[in-house]
């Protein structure tokens, strides 16, 4: 699971270096987070679609949201060396690097998505 955090770190980080962002580290790190935290939330609705339980109130994963930001500000921008990554995956298929370039832009509007419509359809709809 690291491996593919890695990757989509790395496609983040080429995207706003592309774009000539000054600080695509941060931009790659902080969006690799919400991602990261979006998925649990989404396991989390899983579960909780199948197996009912309280969530605690929002406040408590806040802490969570912050951990979850230093460990990733830690393995990426704490004296991190991007020719690292760039050895491992330079050298990409074009159209192995496209294919997995929209698998990454759906699996974030998914583990966005998929929460929010739950949430949606309990609350607003009462369907769930």
């Amino acid at each position: 699971m690291l491996r593919l955090f890695d990757y989509i770190y790395y496609r983040i980080y080429k995207f706003f270096y592309k774009q000539k962002d000054n600080v695509p580290e941060t931009k790659g790190s902080v969006l690799l987070t919400v991602l990261e935290c979006f998925t649990l939330l989404s396991l989390v609705a899983i579960i909780r679609f199948f197996w009912e339980f309280p969530l605690p109130n929002k406040l408590y994963f806040v802490p969570l949201v912050i951990f979850v930001g230093i460990l990733n500000w830690y393995r990426y921008e704490r004296n991190f060396d991007m020719e690292e990554f760039t050895k491992q995956w330079e050298d990409e298929d074009l159209l192995e690097k496209k294919k997995k370039g929209w698998l990454i832009v759906v699996y974030f509007a998914i583990v966005v998505l998929f929460p929010v419509a739950l949430g949606v359809l309990e609350h607003n709809f009462g369907i769930i």
